[in-house]
Parts: C-alpha cells; structure tokens; sequence
C-alpha cells in the first residue's frame, strides 16, 4: 500500500524490525503508552489484525501508526492512532485515518469503534465517527497494569 511517488510519505501494512523500535519510541511518547516496553510491542504487532504505518521516505522512518482488532465482518476497533509529535499539524493523521477507513479488508466491517480524548471528537467526525450513547456500554477489567 503505497502513496503517489512525489509524496514525502508512503503508507505501509507491515513493519520492518528496525520500524518496530521506531514504533515503540513512537508509543512512548503518548500518555498512554510510557511504560510499554519493546517485546510487548513486537507481540502487539505479530497479533494486530490490520495497521498502517505512515513511513518517511527520506530516511525510512515510522512517524505515524494505527491498528485494528476485528473479525472483518461485524466489529473492527482502532487502537493507537499516532502522529510523531514533531510532525502533527501536517494533516498527516487525516492521511492516516483516511486510508485506515477506505481500506478494503474493512469495508464489509458494519461497525468501526474507537476510544478517544473528547477534543479529539471533531477529527473523527470528518469520517463518520460519532461519541456512542446506547444501551450497551463497555466495560473494563484491568489483568496487568501498563
């Protein structure tokens, strides 16, 4: 999965080791993922259904990542959306979802999930994605913290 040629960035389904270490430092810059540690991010990635890295061609650097839990069919849940930090603001993100939500595996998908901050609720909006007040709600049970 690649971007026109002239773009400075191409999109891509799978990572290659050194990557991997370029996404562990990109997880640990987000609030959430300072603790994560390199052997359970390599694992997160084996057992990821779908993720598109966003890779600067220049150097072959990851500075944008997301991923997907589904079955292909009924749910798909989106997990660590991320831009490099020196780079947000570029419409790098948009990129990414946008080629995350018009992916083919994922078109049959009836519904798409995902949990964000609420200031982040207008990006998301862009596509469809709306804040879920029904009757189920989710629920959480934490076996090891992070």
């Amino acid at each position: 999965m690649n971007s026109h040629d002239d773009d400075p960035f191409t999109l891509t389904e799978r990572l290659s080791d050194p990557q991997i270490v370029q996404l562990h430092n990109l997880i640990r810059q987000q609030w959430w993922g300072t603790k994560r540690i390199l052997t359970d991010v390599q694992s997160m990635v084996q057992n990821t259904s779908l993720m598109l890295g966003l890779i600067r061609r220049s150097d072959d650097q990851l500075v944008g990542y997301c991923r997907v839990l589904t079955d292909f069919v009924f749910r798909a849940t989106i997990y660590d959306v991320m831009i490099d930090k020196t780079l947000q603001g570029r419409g790098l993100g948009k990129q990414l979802i946008d080629a995350l939500c018009n992916h083919p595996k994922l078109q049959c998908v009836s519904f798409l999930y995902l949990a964000c901050d609420p200031e982040l609720y207008a990006f998301y909006e862009t596509w469809g994605f709306k804040p879920y007040q029904g009757k189920a709600q989710w629920m959480i049970k934490v076996q090891r913290e992070e």
